[in-house]
C-alpha cells in the first residue's frame, strides 16, 4: 500500500518491570522470584509501535525521563520504525511499574514519572498534521492535555481517536473534538453503563453516548470481536480463531492498526478487519511490542482465516 496520511500518537512511556512468585510476600517478607521479564511500552509507545509495524510513517508525542530508563526505551520504540522526535526529555524519572506475578494473581505499582511531566506547549508544538492525519491518544497523560492536542488536530482538520484507558469517566467538554472513541468492554461499562458482550449490547450503549455527543464508537469484546456504529452504520467484525498465547497489548495492537487503516485512506470495515488481525496476531506469542506483526504478517493471517 502506498503511504497516505501520517499517524501522531500521544501518549505515555513506562518501562516495565514484572517477577513471578509462587505467593505473594506478606508484610515485610522477602521471597526469591524466578521469570523476571522487562518490557518498553505502555500505551501510548504500544500504539505507535503497532502502526508503525504496519507501514504508517508514525510520530510518538510523549516524555521520558533523563535517565538510562528513557535512553532504553527510545532505542525500543526507534527500532520498531518510530519517529520519535517529539518525546521530550522531563525532569523525573521515566515512567516505571513494577509488577509481582502470580498464577492468580498479580500486584502491580506503577510511578507516572515523565508521563505526567508532559509540556503542553511542547504537544501543541508537535500536533502539526495535516487534513486526514490521524491522532491517536488515552487517558495515561494529563486529561487537559489530550483534550488540547484534540482541540488543535481538529482545528487541523486531522482525525482523532480516543481511547480512555485506563477506564474513567469522560469529561463531556472533549467529545467535539473526538471523531473516533474505541473502548474495551470495561471501559465501555464505565462510560455507558452497559457490559458489552454482543452487538445488541452495543446498540444500547451507542444510544447513551450518542446522545453525548460520540459519533462514531467501536467497542472490542475479546474472543466475540468488535462492533463499530455511527449514528447510520454498524459492522461488525468477528474475531480470528487463534491458539492464544498471551493477551497482553492485544488492545494497543488493534487501536494502532485502526489508525492504520484510516491513514491509508482504507474503507471503515477494512479498517476493522485489520484491526482485528492486528490484535489477534499480538497474541500469538509472549510479549509486547515484539509480538506485534508487520503488515506482511497481519496480511498472512487473514489469508489463512478466510
Amino acid at each position: 500500500m502506498n503511504q497516505k496520511n501520517k499517524v501522531y500518537v500521544l501518549g505515555s512511556i513506562n518501562v516495565d518491570m514484572s517477577i513471578s512468585v509462587d505467593k505473594i510476600p506478606l508484610e515485610g517478607e522477602t521471597k526469591s522470584g524466578h521469570e523476571f521479564i522487562k518490557n518498553i511500552g505502555d500505551k501510548g509507545a504500544n500504539q505507535a509501535v503497532s502502526a508503525a509495524k504496519l507501514g504508517a510513517k508514525t510520530y510518538l508525542i510523549a516524555a521520558v525521563g533523563k535517565d538510562i530508563f528513557g535512553k532504553e526505551a527510545l532505542i525500543s520504540i526507534e527500532k520498531n520504525g518510530v519517529d520519535t522526535r517529539y518525546v521530550s526529555l522531563a525532569d523525573s524519572h521515566t515512567g516505571m511499574a513494577f509488577i509481582t506475578r502470580t498464577n492468580r494473581d498479580n500486584r502491580i505499582i506503577l510511578h507516572e514519572g515523565a508521563n505526567h511531566k508532559i509540556e503542553q506547549d511542547k504537544v501543541l508544538e508537535a500536533v502539526q498534521g495535516n487534513p486526514g492525519d490521524i491522532l491517536v491518544s488515552q487517558y495515561e497523560i494529563p486529561y487537559e492535555i489530550v483534550k488540547s492536542a484534540f482541540k488543535k488536530a481538529k482545528s487541523l482538520n486531522m482525525i482523532t481517536i480516543l481511547n480512555p484507558a485506563p477506564s474513567r469517566y469522560l469529561e463531556e467538554d472533549i467529545y467535539p473534538y473526538v471523531d473516533y472513541i474505541i473502548l474495551n468492554q470495561t471501559e465501555c461499562e464505565i462510560l455507558s453503563g452497559v457490559y458489552p458482550t454482543h452487538e445488541q449490547d452495543v446498540k444500547k450503549a451507542a444510544s447513551y453516548l450518542f446522545k453525548k455527543g460520540i459519533t462514531r464508537l467501536i467497542v472490542t469484546m475479546g474472543s466475540k470481536g468488535s462492533v463499530y456504529m455511527s449514528k447510520d452504520e454498524l459492522y461488525e467484525s468477528k474475531a480470528y480463531k487463534i491458539k492464544t498465547v498471551d493477551t497482553t497489548g492485544a488492545g494497543d495492537a488493534y487501536i494502532g492498526a485502526f489508525a492504520y487503516g484510516l491513514a491509508m485512506h482504507e474503507p471503515i470495515t477494512t479498517c476493522l478487519k485489520i484491526a482485528s488481525a492486528a490484535g489477534a496476531y499480538a497474541c500469538l506469542k509472549e510479549g509486547v511490542e515484539d509480538a506485534m506483526g508487520t503488515y506482511s504478517d497481519i496480511e498472512k493471517l487473514m489469508e489463512e482465516s478466510k
